[in-house]
């Protein structure tokens, strides 16, 4: 018995690691289909469907056909190295199920329901067999060794619960946390079949030293000496009940897992991370729930009424659940307001995430580990053989497929998230009610009457406390700190199938919100417009200014719905579809009222509640121009809208001379992920415009053809356009080119700069490192830089014109490029002619630098007679130059950088003075051959004689020159050499790190010095 003991304990550690591949296979199994079903409710119900669907069939097979084999734990060892082979085949033949369903099958249905059930069907075929044969595991083996330690059924029932929910919930956070991120989606399933074929070469040995064959099924035991205790009806009664039981409660565990991952979605945010710490909380619940059956099982004498007691406190420790959710937006107030928005600041925040997760499921998800192996030692005590093993499995599994179906598709959209769960608590108490009648239906015993009063007592605590306050759900906790929004309003609050939708008023802003994270805000017609605005605005208006016929346009996300109402305000869209994946946010949005009416009632607008890839593929859809605005790529599910996958996807879904306008932020990122999506898009784009909106939001318009668009003037646009337009300004053609970055040219440096591969389907990296980002506040500011930098950094490189000082544009004060226009033209004119009313204009647009040209001037009268005056004229002039040369054209400098009236002559007569204006002429004039000599020249000059950040001017300038001499190779040896003079400047490193990246490719400039 020692030996077989040992023997058991060794396949209990394999069954760890047949857990733990086990949920690696439903974790990317889930982003691998999420690709062909999109990330869609009834998609997300069908992965798992699928697969507890499937596990279902298995258990069921294996109750009917395992009794006839004497080998089970080699059986086991069959079905397992049978996984692991489909595992590892699984990637390369997922990537040519995808190619020919989108290329070729897909594009042949025009009728949207067949191309569905063709999705669904193929998605079904390619999980099913592996899961049937998961299903089958947990039967074998547990009948297996039940076999060779038949007076221990709890034990081992327990005891392989406790295992594989171990090795399952390991699964889910190694696959996140360390797979995904080191060897992509191909490389996870691949370790999962590698780990299956381990475990299965582990138990055939194991099977061989058990002689199985020697040891009798538990039902022909039975059969043999109790034949009619076998066939009672009584047992028989038992079974249907424990059946219908086990289903009722997998429901109701499923509708808590659905429910508690929405709720504390709005506290933690809905990321990759976020709901794999939250599974593993539950996970963890169930398995030490099956170790504390394996401790007890030898005194729990009548497992029927335990597990009916197990069931009403299960309830009563989700009702409670509901209350304790509410309080923990002050716990994640709290955590947010003492962590560092660092890396480790990241991983403590992930660490309060998985112990606020345990705190609400832990002690629910503990009950429910206990009910599957009670079920199943309840029928085995009485008599009802192994079979009763798969059979109980089976249906609670089952149980579970209609508990997610329930949860997402009626409870949910019906009643809300809380109201769910406490539904799903009712079920489980009125379950338990039931068995504990069943057990002694003569009388009602205190501790029945007890556990009864306790579970109204939590139903009504629940209900009073368990009311989360709006305030605190639209705060976004999670990023901001502030655990509510105590000077808001909330008009509209919807729990929908994806997410938890909010509209409310905060001051003079309206915004739409899922899960606690705003998407669009938008003020009234009246009041001045919100930096959300203008990106909506200018998204639709780009296709209507540079594509020559945008007939057929599509919207990727509804927002406010703006977007979609700004195009439908042109007569020259004849269809405009937008693709919501979320009912609640069409609806909520409808509270925007007259500043999105268009969307809703003009007739050209058609409304699609669906996911993009989903939608896309099914007809051959072609459009002139695809809009692509969806949520924040952090947010879990989004970032496979950014990849090069998806770009190519909808390449093939737009006509000859189409355009891509896609919206990424630069704001809670960083430099190397934004990289990574524009990598993606220029792999299948490579004719790219990139605008920034306001002062963090870009737009890139990617085209399929070349070819420089021809802007149409707005005003054919008709009246209703030219008021969105004018309302954020963007009243003509020239503040679509003051939003002006760069073209493709640009991005593919900014790509080298920063290393980035691009992003795909396979390889999540922005899912997965995007969170992190966030929560340290990165910002990506690289590519505004190379504008606002002061020198004319991208009319070398890119021939950027900057809009003339004469064109008639006011400021605002949502578009960073048109402040920084707005000052420089402001500073010229003071610097220039220094009287009152160029004071005045100046002091409106930014106050302290009025002192700024006061003191130079004045420093410049100084420069005269007073030798030490350099310095700090070079610091003052240095300042005005980097906010008036690069914002500017040449024509604009006149007076000020290329014959300055506003410089003394005899400050002009000092050979420094004149070497440094030499060299900000040079550039203000954009004259490539002078640059780098000139500014050499200064760079010559001592050290302490100049300001660091004049020289640090100098020094870009000479770079520039450099490139544009086609001497590539100096402009390292330049950035060597008088780098290391500049004594602590590093507001131009971007820049330089930017020219450098240029130098090393073999990239032309645009102004070349040719001889």
């Amino acid at each position: 018995m020692f030996k077989v003991s040992r023997l058991a304990f060794a396949l209990l550690v394999l069954f760890v690691l047949s857990g733990f591949a086990g949920l690696i296979y439903q974790s990317v199994w889930s982003h691998y289909l999420g690709l062909t079903l999109g990330h869609a409710a009834y998609a997300q119900t069908l992965v798992l469907a699928i697969f507890m669907g499937g596990m279902a069939i298995g258990a069921w097979l294996a109750s009917i056909y395992s009794i006839r084999w004497k080998r089970l734990i080699l059986g086991y060892a069959v079905v397992e190295f049978a996984i692991g082979v489909f595992g590892l085949v699984f990637h390369p033949l997922f990537v040519g199920y995808t190619s020919i369903s989108q290329e070729t099958i897909l594009p042949a249905f025009s009728n949207a329901s067949l191309a569905h059930g063709y999705q669904w069907l193929t998605a079904t075929l390619l999980i099913t067999p592996q899961s049937v044969l998961l299903g089958a595991t947990f039967p074998l083996m547990s009948a297996g060794l039940i076999r060779v330690l038949p007076n221990e059924h709890g034990e081992v029932l327990g005891g392989l619960y406790f295992t594989n929910s171990l090795g399952a919930a390991f699964g889910a956070l190694l696959a996140t946390f360390w797979l995904l991120p080191a060897v992509g989606m191909p490389g996870t399933v691949m370790t999962a079949g590698i780990v299956n074929i381990i475990v299965a070469i582990g138990a055939w040995a194991l099977a061989k030293s058990l002689h199985e064959e020697d040891y009798v099924p538990v039902g022909h035991r039975q059969a043999a000496g109790a034949a009619d205790t076998v066939a009672s009806a009584e047992v028989k009664h038992l079974g249907r009940v424990l059946v219908w039981s086990t289903a009722i409660s997998g429901a109701a565990s499923f509708i808590y897992e659905v429910g508690w991952v929405r709720l504390l979605n709005q506290v933690f945010g809905t990321t990759i991370h976020s709901f794999e710490l939250m599974l593993a909380a539950f996970i963890f619940g169930l398995a030490f729930g099956g170790l504390w059956v394996r401790k007890r099982a030898k005194h729990i004498l009548e497992p029927v009424r335990y597990v009916g007691y197990v069931q009403v406190w299960m309830a009563i420790a989700a009702l409670v659940s509901v209350p304790i959710f509410t309080q923990s937006f002050h716990w994640a107030g709290w955590i947010m307001g003492g962590l560092s928005p660092s890396a480790s600041g990241y991983t403590l925040f992930e660490m309060a995430t998985a112990a606020i997760s345990l705190l609400v499921m832990f002690p629910a998800a503990f009950l429910a580990g206990m009910t599957l192996p009670l079920f199943t030692l309840a029928l085995l005590r009485a008599g009802a053989g192994e079979r009763s093993i798969g059979r109980i499995y089976a249906a609670n599994t089952l149980g579970a497929i209609f508990g997610v179906v329930l949860a997402m598709h009626l409870l949910i959209p019906l009643i809300g998230v809380r109201l769910a769960v406490t539904f799903g608590a009712l079920l489980d108490g009125l379950v338990g009610l039931y068995l504990l009648r069943v057990i002694n239906p003569a009388r009602l015993t205190r501790p029945v009457a007890f556990v009864a009063l306790a579970m109204v007592a939590a139903t009504g605590f629940s209900l009073v406390y368990g009311k989360p306050d709006p305030l605190k759900q639209i705060a976004g906790v999670f990023r901001t700190g502030l655990v509510e929004l105590a000077s808001a309003k909330v008009e509209f609050m919807r729990d929908g199938k994806t997410a938890t939708v909010a509209v409310f008023t905060n001051g003079n802003m309206k915004a739409i919100a899922t899960n606690g994270k705003p998407d669009a805000s938008l003020t009234k017609a009246s009041e001045e417009p919100s930096t959300d605005e203008i990106t909506m605005i200018m998204a639709g208006a780009l296709p209507l200014s540079l594509h020559p016929a945008p007939k057929k346009i599509a919207v990727i996300g509804w927002g406010s719905g703006l977007t979609t109402h700004t195009l439908l305000g042109s007569p020259l869209p004849e269809i405009v579809d937008t693709i919501e994946i979320e009912k609640a946010m069409v609806e909520g949005a409808k509270l925007y009222g007259d500043r999105v009416s268009r969307a809703y009632e003009d007739p050209r607008s058609r409304i699609h509640i669906d996911d993009a890839r989903t939608f896309f593929s099914t007809g051959a859809r072609k459009y002139d121009a695809i809009i692509s605005e969806p949520s924040n790529p952090w947010v879990s599910g989004v970032a496979g809208l950014f990849t090069q996958e998806f770009y190519a996807f909808l390449k093939r879904h737009l006509n000859d001379g189409g355009m891509l306008v896609q919206w990424l932020h630069t704001y809670e990122i960083n430099d190397a992920l934004v990289g990574t999506m524009l990598a993606a898009l220029a792999e299948e784009f490579p004719h790219t415009d990139l605008y920034v909106t306001n002062s963090s939001d870009l737009l890139i318009l990617a085209r399929v053809d070349g070819g420089e668009p021809i802007p149409r003037s707005f005003a054919e646009s008709g009246s209703d356009l030219r008021d969105e337009l004018d309302r954020v300004g963007l009243d003509r053609v020239e503040q679509i080119q003051l939003r002006y970055i760069g073209s493709a040219r640009v991005l593919r440096n900014f790509i080298r700069l920063t290393d980035a591969t691009p992003h795909s389907d396979y390889f999540p990296t922005v899912s997965l490192q995007a969170p992190r980002t966030r929560f340290m506040r990165s910002a990506s500011t690289l590519l505004q830089h190379l504008v606002i930098n002061g020198m004319p950094v991208l009319d070398v490189l890119d021939c950027r014109m900057p809009v003339a000082g004469d064109v008639g544009m006011p400021s605002t004060s949502i578009s960073t490029f048109s402040e920084m226009r707005a000052t420089a033209i402001a500073v010229s004119n003071a610097l220039v002619n220094p009287d009152r009313l160029t004071m005045t204009a100046l002091a409106k647009q930014s106050p302290e630098l009025v002192d700024a040209v006061w003191t130079t001037l004045a420093s410049s009268q100084r420069l005269v007679e007073d030798p030490d005056e350099l310095a700090g004229w070079s610091y003052e002039v240095a300042r005005l130059a980097g906010i008036t040369i690069g914002a500017l054209p040449g024509q604009d400098h006149l007076a000020t950088w290329v014959e300055p009236v506003w410089l003394p002559a005899g400050a002009l007569s000092r050979p420094e003075v004149a070497s440094i204006l030499d060299a900000y002429s040079s550039a203000a004039r954009r004259s490539v051959s002078e640059m780098r000599l000139s500014a050499e020249k200064v760079l010559a000059l001592p050290v302490d004689s100049l300001s660091p950040n004049l020289r640090e001017q100098m020094l870009v300038i000479a770079m520039l020159g450099a490139l544009a001499e086609n001497d590539n190779a100096a402009v390292a040896k330049l950035d060597e050499k008088w780098g290391a003079t500049l004594k602590g400047a590093g507001q131009h490193r971007p820049t330089r790190s930017y020219l450098l990246a240029w130098a090393d490719s073999d990239e032309p400039t645009c102004l070349r010095d040719d001889p």
